[in-house]
């Protein structure tokens, strides 16, 4: 295998990360970039980014589904309350 030597820029922190990745992976740092660039697949970031934003779609659904169920369910006991106070009303009470 032709190689070529590429010099690329990082941050210092970058750099830590990358020499401790080698290290867990007892490979080189430069293997570990070559790994990388192997396995990058940008279409996967991007849907990625979009099951990202399907899913906090669906968080804000869910949200407002359990604040509608919620108010539902106060709206419901009231009713039941009102029915319940009527039935004990006493006949005469009632015509009004």
């Amino acid at each position: 295998m032709k190689t070529e030597r590429l010099t690329i820029l990082v941050s210092a922190n970058e750099k830590k990360a990358l020499a401790a990745q080698a290290k867990v992976l007892n490979i080189t740092a430069s293997e570990v970039v070559r790994r990388a660039v192997a396995q990058y697949r940008p279409e996967e970031d991007e849907e990625q980014r979009l099951l990202n934003a399907l899913a906090d779609e669906l968080e804000v659904s869910a949200r407002s589904a359990q604040h509608a169920l919620s108010a539902a369910r106060k709206e419901l006991e009231a009713t039941r309350a009102y029915f319940a106070a009527k039935r004990k009303e006493p006949p005469q009470a009632r015509i009004a």
